[in-house]
């Protein structure tokens, strides 16, 4: 399908420090650090603005958030291309953001990255995250709302801080797992490290949820950030909204590796 990798690190020192950690049973934490270390190549600045499917993703997010703050999210939506119904589902919604974001990097001839992949399927689980959230403080036995009613929930300093720590939180994960799975299941053999699929599944699982647990820094970040700016994310250009973009992962990356922002 054309895609590109963000690097090929297995065989350099880094790479092979980090499957020595595995093998020896280090915990996510260190794991995470040393990924990282071996996947820095491809997350710099330079790599995050150039990739024109991250960088829509990002614009979506933040689109959504003024879509909620105006009060007529579908409305909104549609003035940034995305041609939801009346009343669109959440998978609706899914589905056209995600191929908005395919479809940035076809128009711009540019060709899929892995990157762009991750980042559309931490829209999807960001937006899934916050609709559980919102469901669950719905009562038994009341009338359920219609997802397009949620959709307008998006723009609160709460929800539009986990949107951003969710989505940033797959980001990441999904790009250090992507590094994992190139080498890890060679290791998988009752005479290596790895002894099932499960325990497999299960480190994956771990670095996941570091990641989340780390990106309780953006999410301080973002909730600040919105207080400041309350009601006026539709302030946000083109200019702003690429530093937001690699803002995110550089503080992330911070965050991983010294574990403070």
């Amino acid at each position: 399908m054309g895609h590109t990798r963000i690097g090929r690190l297995n065989r350099s020192r880094q790479w092979r420090d980090v499957m020595a950690s595995f093998c020896a049973g280090a915990d996510s934490n260190q794991i995470a650090k040393q990924v990282l270390a071996a996947a820095s190549a491809g997350l710099n600045e330079n790599s995050l603005s150039g990739d024109s499917a991250y960088q829509k993703a990002v614009e979506l997010l933040v689109q959504m958030g003024i879509g909620g703050q105006s009060g007529n999210f579908i409305e909104h939506m549609r003035s940034c291309g995305i041609a939801l119904s009346d009343r669109p589902s959440a998978q609706e919604l899914i589905a056209k953001l995600g191929q908005a974001v395919d479809n940035v990097a076809w128009d711009a001839g540019a060709i899929k990255t892995d990157l762009g992949d991750h980042a559309k399927q931490a829209l999807s689980n960001a937006i899934t995250a916050c609709m559980r959230s919102e469901r669950s403080g719905e009562l038994p036995g009341m009338p359920q709302r219609f997802d397009s009613e949620i959709f307008n929930s998006f723009g609160t300093r709460a929800n539009f801080a986990e949107l951003n720590r969710v989505f940033i939180s797959k980001v990441m994960a999904h790009s250090l797992n992507f590094y994992l799975a190139q080498v890890i299941p060679n290791l998988v053999g009752r005479a290596q490290r790895v002894m099932s699929v499960h325990e497999l599944n299960a480190s994956y699982e771990a670095l996941g949820q570091h990641c989340y647990e780390t990106a309780q820094v953006h999410k301080v970040y973002a909730n600040e950030w919105l207080g400041k700016h309350q009601y006026q994310l539709k302030d946000m250009n083109e200019v702003s909204m690429k530093k937001h973009a690699n803002f995110m992962v550089m503080k992330m990356m911070r965050a991983l590796k010294y574990g403070k922002d």
